[in-house]
């Protein structure tokens, strides 16, 4: 069974204080090209600011991004995964809350952080390799049967 800590193995873990503005998340986000940034208050997990959030809860009720606190426009009820947790689970986990984005711990520890895109691209690498073995299989030829 393929287990999230793999997709997490060698990424920064990104992240800001809660009392960072959205200005300085959402640069951190364009500049490291990602989604998400997660919250940590002193090492401890407290919240998620994605995209989403920039949109509904900053862009669209006018608020200016320069002086709102990320604390006032985080998610901070956020769905988890274990690190052990496989990638099915991951995305079932992702449908039923609506997220796209799952910060992945063990025990109480924060390793990092998983997109659906990330589930997306390695069940797509998964595929192709079913159906690369597939062909083989189905084009093969034992070598007594040969001529």
């Amino acid at each position: 069974m393929d287990e999230v800590k793999r997709l997490i193995k060698g990424k920064a873990l990104v992240h800001v204080a809660p009392v960072a503005t959205v200005a300085e998340a959402a640069a951190m986000m364009s500049q490291e090209r990602i989604g998400a940034v997660l919250i940590l208050d002193n090492g401890r997990l407290c919240g998620i600011f994605t995209e989403r959030d920039l949109l509904n809860r900053v862009v669209a009720p006018g608020l200016n991004p320069q002086v709102t606190p990320i604390s006032d426009v985080m998610t901070s009820k956020v769905a988890v995964a274990r690190a052990d947790e496989s990638y099915g689970d991951c995305m079932e986990k992702m449908k039923k809350v609506g997220c796209r984005h799952l910060p992945v711990v063990d025990n109480d520890r924060l390793l990092g952080i998983i997109s659906i895109r990330d589930l997306l691209m390695h069940d797509i690498s998964v595929k192709n390799d079913e159906i690369r073995m597939m062909n083989y299989l189905y084009y093969y030829t034992p070598p007594d049967m040969e001529h």
